[in-house]
């Protein structure tokens, strides 16, 4: 299969592109790393789920999700077992597309693979020295063309070399654990993307409470801002932490 072929940029994206790769680089935490996939890397490759799967000798580390939507624990499970259960199977594909990127590659299989979205398949680090790593972009709002394929291969190598840089990181998970349980529904909405308002109506709560429940969450998670406690508070649930006291 012949190389992705190059496309177009117009001078605002090459701008946007400059500041993705230079903020890969700079990448040092699951939560930067999660917010990095969730801004620099959806601009070119939106998406709703990002599975991280490690193969051959690295399979022992499991598989990695960063999501912008909410997954709860079974489905996250689901999507981890299915991942794993797969990965043969999702390699070989990849394998055979001249590795590639390439679409479904077997995802299709997966817990919620194709009924949401489609998908964009491609990996890194095969016969090098450090660990080889499929990434799985699931919940792509449109059939991926020859741009996004390009894209992938363009940014793949940011995104593996940042994602490798994770593993030996511990994280850190008490933080999430002190949050109350209405402090964590609120923040489940807060990484669903809405607003008080809108977490107030779906909790049968005044704005005013919500607001106040986000500001305590923040003191307590020690982040800055409402993207941060998406963040940290989505590594948590990657790391199986319950999200609340």
């Amino acid at each position: 299969m012949m190389p992705a072929q190059p496309v177009p940029f117009d001078p605002h994206d090459l701008e946007r592109l400059a500041a993705a790769l230079d903020g890969a680089i700079r990448i040092r935490t699951r939560s930067e790393f999660y917010l990095w996939t969730q801004g620099a890397l959806q601009s070119f490759l939106p998406h709703d789920t990002l599975l991280c799967l490690p193969c051959g000798a690295a399979e022992g580390l499991g598989v990695e999700l960063f999501s912008r939507c909410f997954v709860d624990r079974a489905a996250e499970a689901r999507l981890r077992a299915g991942a794993s259960r797969l990965r043969g199977e999702i390699l070989l594909h990849w394998s055979r597309q001249g590795r590639r990127p390439c679409a479904e590659a077997g995802v299709e299989a997966l817990p919620g693979g194709s009924g949401r979205g489609h998908t964009l398949v491609h990996g890194a680090g095969f016969g090098g020295a450090l660990p080889a790593c499929l990434f799985i972009f699931l919940g792509m709002p449109t059939v991926p063309t020859p741009r996004e394929h390009y894209l992938a291969e363009l940014l793949m190598p940011h995104l593996f070399l940042a994602f490798v840089g994770l593993r030996g990181e511990e994280p850190t998970a008490a933080p999430v654990a002190r949050l109350s349980h209405r402090q964590a529904q609120v923040l489940e909405g807060v990484r669903n993307g809405k607003t008080n308002a809108e977490i107030a109506l779906a909790l049968g709560l005044s704005p005013l409470t919500v607001k106040n429940h986000v500001q305590q969450a923040l003191r307590k998670l020690a982040v800055a801002n409402r993207a941060e406690a998406a963040a940290v508070t989505s590594i948590g649930r990657v790391n199986g932490v319950a999200g609340c006291a």
